[in-house]
């Protein structure tokens, strides 16, 4: 997908996990988020690459601006101590980033709107994500695009500052 935005060329493009960009963009992401929660716990996380089922960029002018992923957990433990797991045909979204530099000009929605038409297309019937209280931007955004909350999963749950959203697709 390609569109013209008041600064230049915006193009949507799908990528590997192992995307030589898509990794730089993931690992400023985690960076962020440390600096925003005061640690580094994200960077620790494990992202089985065989569980992604799509992975995006968004190029402006060429150049990597934006990143997202969606992972199939459908049937995997979902973290809550309980022996629950997600239902069938649950993709999670993973690592929605967009740089500094490029917010506040619509690439996110352009993204997640990929995202979510990889997720149907890979036959999901539902999308979850986790996010945080110091990222009221994310939190605005997926209320905006329909996500609702859900009850915490994962291994933020039951943390004061994690959220958790869902969507039916």
């Amino acid at each position: 997908m390609t569109a013209e935005v008041c600064s230049g060329t915006v193009e949507v493009v799908a990528v590997d996990w192992d995307d030589a960009d898509a990794v730089a963009l993931r690992a400023e992401a985690v960076a962020e988020l440390g600096r925003r929660y005061g640690g580094d716990d994200d960077a620790h996380e494990v992202i089985d690459p065989a569980a992604v089922v799509a992975s995006y960029l968004v190029r402006v002018d060429d150049v990597a601006a934006a990143c997202g992923s969606v992972r199939d957990v459908s049937g995997t433990d979902d973290g809550r101590g309980r022996g629950t797991d997600h239902p069938a045909a649950t993709g999670e979204l993973k690592r929605v980033f967009v740089l500094p530099e490029h917010r506040g000009r619509g690439l996110a929605r352009t993204l997640m709107a990929e995202l979510e038409g990889a997720a149907r297309r890979t036959g999901f019937r539902r999308l979850v994500l986790e996010t945080g209280t110091a990222q009221p931007e994310a939190i605005a955004l997926y209320t905006a695009l329909g996500y609702d909350p859900i009850e915490s999963y994962g291994k933020y749950a039951g943390e004061d500052d994690q959220r958790c959203y869902g969507k039916r697709l």
